[in-house]
């Protein structure tokens, strides 16, 4: 796993004929980034318990881009070292992510993306609930292939199936299955409507749920660089019955900011938890390129979860983020970082067998200072004629 990105990337361009690797990039990147952390709540709990962090983080990277073929894979891993001796380790975290994209006709693109994660922090892999949970060895898989067709000159079909996989190396396993299909088309140059169907089926130890949705949706570009999108729709749910599913984005990019915000009303699986959670979540990003070298942003999001038996957790969490690049392979950056979740979906409080009605709260605040070295290796190969012109040769 630790080469498998990298190793993709150059099978797949070695393979590829002459003629499709004709004007092909290939960029390899390399890096290490150092991490010094402190974590007031290192285990997640309602009572806290704080410690230091030492992380080295070794990383390759690797793409490949020709006329028809984009290819991307990303492997890293952490080593670590902590004054609570139980949480020194050489394999803290893993991370791999491979995306290829292959044009197969001027019409017809073909993708598929691939992502594992290996953690002993569960919180990382619930990736849209941001559920803290105990300190416990977890893995997640995901595979995405998909398809996009285009239809004339403003309408674009596409098609993808989503598989999802999280499961506590020594205890419970969750399964997602989301497939979808659907329709875009331009109505001007600034604005589209789309429909799909999505239809989803949740799979565990203990039973199997499904839905069925009719999403549609709009999007229009405001102003350059401003763009807002709704969708939403009727869901059929095996558990709930009938539901709505919606979703709100605004991004704005200009010269002096990005910014980016999203709410969510929908359904996922989080790791640990039996069946299908609803979910409402809402996220902010947004990014300040104060100089040339220098950045600084804030996330910001909030989820409220619900279980199929009405346990409910809110998660609360924020990150200031600044970094400075003085050129060259050099990235100095600094973080802060605040959880605060109400609930806990994971248990239930009992007194003389009854459910007890409080609210267990997290409070978490980490502090991150890194040092990345990342040196670039790039490689662009021109096509035979224009090598030759190049070199002053005539073919």
């Amino acid at each position: 796993m630790r080469l498998a990105a990298v190793v993709l990337i150059v099978v797949t361009s070695a393979l590829l004929p002459a003629h499709l690797r004709a004007q092909e990039r290939v960029e390899f990147i390399p890096s290490v980034s150092l991490f010094t952390v402190y974590d007031d709540n290192l285990f997640a709990q309602t009572q806290g318990s704080a410690g230091q962090l030492l992380q080295l983080r070794p990383s390759f990277e690797g793409n490949y881009e020709s006329p028809t073929v984009r290819l991307l894979g990303l492997y890293s891993f952490d080593m670590q070292r902590s004054n609570h001796s139980a949480l020194n380790t050489f394999d803290a975290r893993r991370h791999a992510l491979g995306e290829t994209r292959f044009r197969t006709s001027p019409s017809t693109t073909l993708g598929l993306a691939l992502r594992y994660d290996r953690t002993e922090t569960p919180g990382e892999i619930n990736i849209e609930t941001g559920i803290l949970g105990d300190r416990r060895q977890a893995e997640r898989w995901q595979v995405t292939p998909t398809v996009t067709r285009r239809l004339g000159q403003l309408a674009t079909m596409s098609a993808g199936y989503d598989w999802s996989s999280e499961y506590l190396v020594d205890g419970e396993r969750g399964t997602m299955h989301v497939g979808r299909i659907g329709v875009a088309r331009d109505i001007t140059s600034r604005m589209n409507v789309t429909a799909h169907y999505v239809g989803r089926y949740f799979v565990d130890d203990l039973d199997d749920d499904a839905s069925h949705a009719a999403i549609f949706g709009w999007s229009r570009e405001m102003a350059p660089g401003t763009r807002l999108t709704l969708s939403g729709g009727p869901k059929v749910t095996s558990y709930r019955g009938l539901t709505p599913e919606v979703n709100v984005a605004f991004a704005r990019a200009t010269s002096r900011m990005r910014l980016a915000t999203d709410y969510w009303h929908g359904e996922t699986i989080v790791l640990g938890i039996h069946g299908p959670v609803r979910v409402d979540s809402g996220t902010a990003r947004v990014t300040w390129p104060i100089t040339r070298f220098t950045e600084l942003g804030i996330h910001a999001g909030v989820s409220d979860i619900t279980t199929l038996d009405a346990r409910e957790a809110t998660n609360y969490r924020a990150t200031l983020v600044g970094s400075w690049s003085p050129g060259g392979i050099y990235t100095i950056a600094a973080t802060y970082g605040l959880d605060y979740q109400q609930g806990d979906i994971r248990r239930r409080l009992y007194l003389d067998g009854m459910p007890l009605l409080v609210e267990p709260e997290i409070m978490r605040h980490v502090f991150r200072v890194s040092l990345t070295v990342a040196p670039r290796f790039r490689r662009s190969i021109l096509p035979p004629d224009e090598a030759a012109r190049a070199k002053g040769v005539s073919r």
